[in-house]
């Protein structure tokens, strides 16, 4: 999903909220760069090097950058930016419910990744 997907699919979901869309772009960023810091290890994120808000962040983003997360598990983005512009706007329900249904997306994403990269073993030394 790119920037513009994830900001068209939340604007549908929420039309008319006056949040800015520099604000969404710096969402979108602290997610990726929080997703990539918690997911991925040094070393750990082959296929996922390039892609990322938080890489291509230049004071902006542009609508055609493409998100962290890769499909059919990207639909978390516009969710979480419906969270975020429920929280700034005192939607406290709403944003509860946003906020579930992120935190479900993001639970089978992260199995997902579990599945197709297990940890490795760690040597433990006595």
């Amino acid at each position: 999903m790119t920037v513009g997907e994830a900001m068209e699919r939340a604007a549908a979901l929420r039309p008319g909220d006056a949040i800015a869309d520099s604000t969404k772009h710096a969402w979108l960023r602290e997610l990726d760069g929080t997703l990539r810091a918690q997911l991925f290890g040094p070393g750990s994120g082959a296929g996922f090097q390039s892609a990322g808000a938080d890489l291509s962040w230049n004071g902006g983003l542009d609508d055609g950058v493409e998100l962290l997360v890769p499909a059919p598990f990207d639909r978390l983005y516009p969710h979480y930016l419906c969270a975020m512009i429920d929280g700034a706007l005192g939607e406290i329900d709403r944003y509860s419910g946003e906020m579930s249904q992120y935190n479900s997306m993001l639970a089978e994403f992260t199995l997902w990744l579990r599945r197709r990269r297990p940890p490795r073993p760690a040597r433990v030394k006595w």
